[in-house]
């Protein structure tokens, strides 16, 4: 088992601590940090995903260890003033993996000695449950022969995933105690408008296990990151009694908390956590694959995409975006295969839902683009696995030639009449208005679109380039007559080309790049942004191959960082080098120059498309530390939503992100396969840094 090992990275204080995080195939999860302190309201040990969304339901446990009658604290919290208690002090070690998170705890007891204590987190990968084992043992080999009691106090939040608690008469847990006698020592608590939680500690002898209800609140429980992002960040904690057991050295106690009772053996709930087995015999890449399984989740029978852990459900864009890489390119095609089809049943008058209602609550279509990355991954997938034409005449050519004839003719009504999108007599693709933010920089605040791109955005119109000449060329294999509108082509290519390449002054100006957008009242947009690059990557595209070079030097120039590209020009007096405050703070910066990694996918793919035989060598040395040095720096082995503009480029947003992990896998798969010998002059350089940050329990 892979493993990220920390040492002496326990202070509570330290305000960048990393976190971890496990997930199984419900979408459940359990996450903290290194430090061992609850810094986000979606930190916990327990949060179950329901098709409203996620519920945290098991915030924390206060554990303790009794020798002699000697008391050592495991479990740490902030709370106004104090830090308490204060188990980091004890904690010596901790190992993350994609299937468990394990604390090693020293402890002193006046009576002589050392003991060494293991508590080891695993969520169970098919059912909503969280699975502790204590395990006791003399230090260093050494025997112990103490009398020692473990005492566990669960702090319980039932409640929205995205909201705090505060105790009051309103907030009845309906708790009810089972004890010794009916095979098990334990409660069970159900608050209204959330899963039930049942709870209960096992260990070799059964009726050595005990609960004592003491219904309890421990109040005021801070998280410092909420905090520095402007929310609300105190929380009262629901304490339903106490557990106790004797331990002994070389026997393990379990606590078990799921949304349902559970009658199988401890043992056999540990074992029933698999392996993620990976194809790929490289370390980097194994790991990216391990790491994509996380977002493959399945939500009441619908197989479904989490755009991002700890507060993304599922989106339209977001699953289409990754889905190649999660799955087409990763030898997991039943699974593409699955959200495809499940996409293709949820589409409106040619719309595919931003917010899918499965995970969300309820669907929403209010995106320009999330259509048009629906053909775009169609058409991924009939390059990578051409043996699948007849799933796509099946289940996706009626879906596609839908979104086509509502595109053209107008499509999400504005109320007034008017449509949100719609192609104009040229071909040329306009969504939205000046109050509207349909593309996926979507930041408003006070209503206002932080990046206004109404009108023509140069990817939607690359887009719907690429999705017309791809239908067309489906028509002529399904020997069908060309859907009308794939005319638009013929002014469409010439009409691109007139609004988003620049002439005159404006060629310097812009770097060699491309207008991001465009619109009759207004004129072009002179902003430096990565979209271009998008337009770049078609498979089907109108410009040149010089004018994708172009492109990409633009981009390498102005937009290329470490860990992906920047969504604005350093140049550009608008430019945000920072993303950090408040939401709206936040938002301000969001594309403002903040860097995303999925957009390193389609920059390796323009440059692999108009120059194969481009060495890639440089770039890949540039872009080594997303998968290197990132692996430590957030998400423990996960990559982040966003980075900041400006060196040390601080990652932010989600710490796991879907078309992160996805385009970064996608992108390594691309040049492995273009560009073997760069590949293999890469990978044994960059993995070597790997492997140190990277263990095996064993080694250890």
């Amino acid at each position: 088992m892979e493993s990220f090992f920390y040492h002496d990275a326990f202070h509570p204080d330290d305000s960048r601590s990393p976190e971890w995080l496990l997930s199984n195939s419900l979408g459940d999860y359990a996450s903290g940090t290194v430090n061992g302190c609850g810094s986000r309201r979606y930190h916990g040990l327990l949060a179950a995903q329901t098709r409203e969304g996620r519920c945290m339901l098991l915030s924390a446990v206060e554990d303790c260890v009794s020798i002699d009658g000697e008391t050592f604290p495991l479990s740490t919290r902030h709370h106004p003033g104090v830090t308490w208690p204060e188990g980091w002090k004890l904690n010596t070690s901790l190992a993350c993996s994609e299937t468990e998170i394990s604390r090693a705890f020293r402890l002193r007891p006046r009576s002589g000695g050392a003991v060494l204590l293991r508590r080891t987190v695993r969520l169970c990968s098919d059912t909503t449950r969280v699975i502790l084992r204590y395990e006791l043992q003399g230090d260093a080999g050494t025997a112990f022969s103490g009398n020692a009691e473990l005492i566990v106090k669960p702090l319980l939040s039932c409640r929205p995933a995205d909201h705090l608690q505060h105790a009051g008469p309103d907030h009845a847990f309906g708790l009810t105690a089972s004890g010794p006698g009916t095979g098990s020592a334990g409660f069970s608590c159900k608050r209204a408008g959330t899963p039930p939680i049942f709870m209960e500690m096992r260990c070799q002898d059964r009726n050595g296990c005990q609960f004592a209800a003491a219904p309890d609140w421990y109040y005021n429980i801070l998280y410092p990151t909420e905090h520095s992002r402007g929310y609300d960040w105190s929380e009262d904690l629901f304490m339903p009694g106490t557990f106790r057991t004797s331990i002994s050295a070389g026997q393990s106690a379990w606590l078990i908390a799921g949304t349902s009772p559970s009658s199988a053996s401890p043992e056999e709930l540990w074992r029933a956590v698999p392996e993620c087995s990976a194809p790929y015999r490289e370390p980097v890449l194994d790991h990216l694959y391990r790491e994509c399984g996380r977002f493959l989740i399945t939500i009441q029978s619908e197989q479904l995409v989490p755009a991002g852990y700890h507060w993304f459900g599922p989106w339209g864009r977001d699953t289409l975006i990754a889905l190649p890489g999660l799955t087409f390119l990763a030898n997991r095609l039943p699974e593409g295969k699955a959200i495809l089809s499940q996409i293709s049943r949820s589409v409106r008058s040619g719309l595919v839902p931003n917010l899918l209602g499965s995970g969300n609550g309820t669907a929403s279509y209010n995106s320009a683009d999330a259509s048009l990355w629906y053909i775009l991954a169609v058409h991924r997938l009939y390059e990578a696995c051409p043996g699948e034409l007849p799933f796509i005449r099946e289940e996706c050519w009626p879906v596609m030639k839908s979104i086509i004839r509502h595109y053209a003719r107008g499509t999400m009504p504005d109320g007034q009449g008017g449509m949100l999108i719609k192609a104009d007599e040229e071909g040329l693709l306009h969504v939205g208005n000046e109050r509207t933010q349909l593309t996926w920089m979507d930041a408003s605040v006070r209503g206002i679109p932080v990046t206004p791109r109404h009108g023509c955005p140069i990817e939607l119109n690359a887009l719907w380039y690429d999705a017309l000449s791809f239908v067309r060329e489906l028509a002529g294999r399904f020997a069908e007559q060309p859907p009308e509108e794939t005319g638009l082509l013929a002014l469409l290519a010439p009409a691109f080309r007139r609004v988003f390449l620049p002439s005159g002054n404006d060629v310097a100006l812009m770097r060699g790049g491309l207008y991001d957008a465009w619109s009759p009242s207004d004129g072009p947009s002179r902003h430096i942004r990565p979209n271009q690059v998008i337009a770049a990557a078609m498979p089907f595209t109108p410009l040149t191959d010089d004018e994708r070079r172009s492109v990409i030097n633009c981009a390498r120039e102005e937009l290329l960082t470490p860990y992906g590209l920047r969504t604005l020009s350093p140049s550009d007096a608008g430019y945000q080098p920072v993303c950090c405050g408040n939401q709206a703070e936040r938002d301000q910066a969001y594309h403002q120059g903040t860097v995303w990694p999925w957009l390193l996918g389609f920059y390796g793919e323009a440059v692999l498309r108009c120059d194969p035989a481009c060495d890639l060598s440089g770039f890949l040395q540039t872009v080594t530390p997303l998968f290197t040095d990132h692996f430590a720096q957030a998400g423990l082995g996960c990559i982040s939503e966003i980075f900041d503009g400006d060196p040390p480029h601080s990652p932010g947003g989600c710490i796991a992100q879907a078309w992160s992990t996805a385009e970064a896998l996608r992108l390594l798969l691309l040049i492995r396969e273009k560009q073997p010998s760069v590949w293999k002059q890469w990978a044994e350089g960059s993995q070597a840094f790997y492997a140190a940050c990277m263990k095996t329990a064993e080694e250890r």
